[in-house]
């Protein structure tokens, strides 16, 4: 039995909210207790761990098609981020990516 579009979708983002909300609370407790070079490498962790995942991606149009969701997703968030923290800034749509 197979589930819906919009119920996957939908399922989606809930376990992604989720994760994300996890490893945000890890990063933000212990960016505390770390200095830079520390920070830089957990998220270099997180980038290469990022990368191989994509890479185990068997099908090439999957995998190019998955690559631009996370080109396009990280994008989106650094932008919104960097903007939340600079109230007279504002995120440009370039290219369909933001910036």
């Amino acid at each position: 039995m197979s589930m819906s579009e919009s119920t996957y979708r939908a399922e989606r983002a809930r376990q992604t909210e989720i994760l994300s909300q996890a490893v945000a609370k890890v990063m933000q407790e212990e960016a505390n207790h770390f200095d830079p070079p520390m920070l830089n490498a957990a998220i270099g962790a997180l980038v290469a761990n990022l990368a191989e995942t994509l890479a185990a991606i068997g099908d090439q149009r999957s995998r190019k098609q998955m690559r631009q969701l996370v080109e396009k997703e990280l994008s989106r968030q650094v932008a919104q981020l960097v903007a939340a923290g600079r109230p007279n800034s504002k995120t440009i749509v370039v290219d369909g990516g933001l910036h």
